[in-house]
């Protein structure tokens, strides 16, 4: 048992008895953890103010035999846009349920925080038309962190040079393109046809330093169509479908 500092996001909470919190943190030392916010529902300033979800801290917690308790919280960045209004919250709550379900406990990833720390930033400053690049971008980027990142050069049946100049199809199943040759030996319905284009805009998403990529460069149609192919490889590969999914495509409808 002993007293440790990390860093950490508040990914989310719940009442705990009368008067405490239970808080799931992702940690830039020790990953998924939950800690107790003492007091929390009695409206302490240091406990109540500041563990909400999608905040940045530094936290003093004191490690006990099941539960950590959060013993003290400088407070980095509080992100308050992304809980004062829907839009905001509907695709910070999918992104901080992608982190709890495929980031480890007591394992630390200083990549996996390191893209949650990002995203939650850049959502907070970012305008709503800059919402769902910035949800692509992290989609993308948790596909590469996790290792199911798609295979876009080289044939992913026949493992192949695929010539990309006049478009390709794309598989889910398969994890990435199809040469032609194979395409029209098999039916793979499921598919979705990148073009050139798209398929440079997906490569540069994955791989480009997430300060490179700027929305004016992506049109909203190829952002939507990044947007499917990335959560389909999040479902079929990861078995990753967050519940708060729901949530954001109401919101979405509502907005079209």
């Amino acid at each position: 048992m002993a007293t440790f500092e990390t860093e950490a996001l508040v990914l989310k909470q719940f009442d705990l008895g009368e008067a405490d919190r239970l808080i799931t943190l992702y940690t830039k030392e020790k990953g998924k953890l939950k800690a107790v916010a003492k007091g929390a529902r009695k409206g302490k300033k240091t406990r109540s103010g500041l563990v909400l979800p999608f905040s940045y801290h530094n936290f003093t917690l004191y490690q006990g035999r099941s539960l950590a308790k959060i013993n003290h919280i400088e407070s980095i960045a509080m992100n308050s846009k992304l809980r004062d209004d829907l839009d905001y919250m509907a695709y910070a709550s999918v992104v901080s349920e992608y982190i709890e379900r495929s980031g480890l406990e007591a394992e630390a990833d200083q990549a996996l925080f390191s893209l949650l720390a990002i995203i939650l930033e850049k959502m907070a400053q970012a305008k709503k038309n800059e919402l769902l690049f910035n949800f692509v971008i992290f989609k993308a980027k948790l596909l590469l962190l996790l290792g199911v990142k798609p295979e876009i050069e080289n044939c992913t049946v026949c493992g192949k040079k695929v010539n990309l100049k006049k478009g390709a199809p794309l598989s889910v199943e398969e994890g990435g393109t199809i040469c032609k040759n194979c395409f029209n030996q098999n039916e793979y319905y499921k598919s979705t046809v990148f073009s050139l284009s798209e398929m440079r805009v997906l490569y540069k998403i994955i791989f480009a330093e997430i300060s490179q990529l700027k929305k004016a460069r992506f049109s909203d149609q190829t952002l939507e169509k990044i947007n499917k192919i990335t959560e389909k490889f999040l479902v079929y590969h990861l078995e990753l479908e967050p519940k708060s999914l729901s949530f954001l495509y109401t919101i979405r409808k509502m907005n079209n």
